[in-house]
C-alpha cells in the first residue's frame, strides 16, 4: 500500500520544474539546438544539393536515360543511409542528455552546478535504453498488430469457405479491428511497465530495464493517468504554439513563396531564410527542452514516489 504516488501531482512536475528553472530551460534549448538541430541541417545540406543537381541535370527518355536515372537514385539511397545512421545518433545524444538533467534536478537536486548537465556513465546508459525501447517498441508495433490481422483473415477464409462472402468481409474486418485494438492496449500496457527503465537507469548508472517491471506492479493506471494529463497539458501549449507558427507563416510566408523557388543551392537557401531561422530555431530548440523535460520529469517524479514506497515495504 505504501507504493502510490499522484498521477495529478506528477503529471505538472514538469511544468513546475520549466518555472522553478527557467535559465536551465534555457540553456538545455542551447543544447537541442546545437547537438540535434544544427547537426541535423549540416547532416542533411549535402544532401538537398544532391538532389537538387540530379533534378537538374536528369536526362529523359530512353533506356540508357533510364539507367542513369537509377544510378542516380542508388547513389543517392546510400547517401540517404549514411544521414539516417547520423540522424539516429544526433537524436538521441543531445535529448537524452537534457532529459538526464531534468532527471538529475529531481533525484539529485545538489547537483546543480553547470545547469544539471553532465555526460557520463548515467547518460551513456540512458542511450543505450532509449535505443533499445525505440527499436524494440518499433517491432512490438508490428508484432501486436499482426494477431489481430491474422485473425480477420481466417475469420473471413472460414465465412467464405462456409459460402458467404459478404458476411465474412464484415466478421473479418470486425475481427480484425478488435484484434488490433487487443494487441496495441497490451502493447501501451508493457510499455507503461516498462516506463520506470529510463529513470531507474539514471538513478542506478548501469543498465536496467526489466528491472521496471517489478517496480510498476499494480501502478499501470496511475501510470496511464498521469500520461494522459501530461499529453492534455502538451496538447494545449501546442495550439498556442500553432497560433504563434501560423502568425509567422502568414507574414514571412509570401515573400518566400516567391523566392525560394529560384533556390538551386542548400547555401542559396540558406541565405534566403537565415534571417527568419536566427529566430525561430533559438525558439523551437526551447520549446523541444521543454517538451523533453515536461515528458521526462515526471518520470523521475513517480520513480522517486515508488522507490520510496519500496524501501519502506522492505523496511516493513
Amino acid at each position: 500500500m505504501a507504493k502510490k504516488f499522484s498521477a495529478a501531482s506528477a503529471a505538472v512536475s514538469g511544468w513546475a520544474l520549466v518555472g522553478r528553472k527557467p535559465l536551465a530551460v534555457v540553456v538545455w534549448g542551447a543544447v537541442i539546438l546545437l547537438g540535434l538541430f544544427l547537426p541535423a541541417v549540416l547532416l542533411c545540406l549535402p544532401v538537398f544539393d544532391l538532389f537538387a543537381e540530379m533534378m537538374r541535370t536528369m536526362p529523359l527518355g530512353g533506356e540508357a536515360a533510364d539507367q542513369e536515372a537509377m544510378a542516380r537514385i542508388m547513389a543517392m539511397q546510400s547517401r540517404l543511409s549514411l544521414v539516417n545512421i547520423g540522424m539516429m545518433v544526433v537524436q538521441v545524444v543531445a535529448p537524452t542528455i537534457v532529459m538526464a538533467a531534468a532527471f538529475r534536478t529531481v533525484l539529485r537536486p545538489d547537483e546543480a552546478r553547470g545547469f544539471f548537465l553532465r555526460v557520463g556513465a548515467a547518460e551513456g546508459w540512458m542511450m543505450l535504453v532509449g535505443l533499445i525501447l525505440s527499436f524494440g517498441g518499433n517491432i512490438a508495433a508490428i508484432a501486436a498488430m499482426l494477431p489481430g490481422i491474422a485473425l480477420g483473415l481466417i475469420a473471413f477464409l472460414v465465412m467464405a469457405i462456409a459460402g458467404d462472402n459478404e458476411a465474412g468481409a464484415v466478421v473479418g474486418v470486425v475481427v480484425g479491428v478488435l484484434g488490433v485494438i487487443a494487441g496495441v492496449l497490451a502493447l501501451l500496457w508493457a510499455l507503461l511497465r516498462l516506463s520506470m527503465a529510463l529513470p531507474m537507469t539514471f538513478a542506478e548508472r548501469r543498465f536496467m530495464l526489466f528491472e521496471s517491471w517489478a517496480l510498476t506492479k499494480g501502478q499501470s493506471l496511475r501510470l496511464l493517468g498521469m500520461l494522459l494529463l501530461v499529453g492534455l497539458t502538451l496538447l494545449a501549449a501546442q495550439l498556442v504554439i500553432g497560433a504563434i507558427v501560423i502568425g509567422v507563416v502568414a507574414f514571412a510566408g509570401p515573400g518566400l513563396a516567391k523566392t525560394l523557388p529560384s533556390a538551386r543551392t542548400a547555401a542559396e537557401v540558406l541565405a534566403l531564410v537565415w534571417p527568419i531561422a536566427v529566430v525561430i530555431a533559438p525558439l523551437a530548440a526551447i520549446a523541444q527542452a521543454v517538451v523533453l523535460v515536461v515528458c521526462a520529469t515526471p518520470l523521475a517524479s513517480v520513480y522517486r514516489a515508488l522507490k520510496a514506497g519500496d524501501e519502506v515495504e522492505a523496511a516493513a
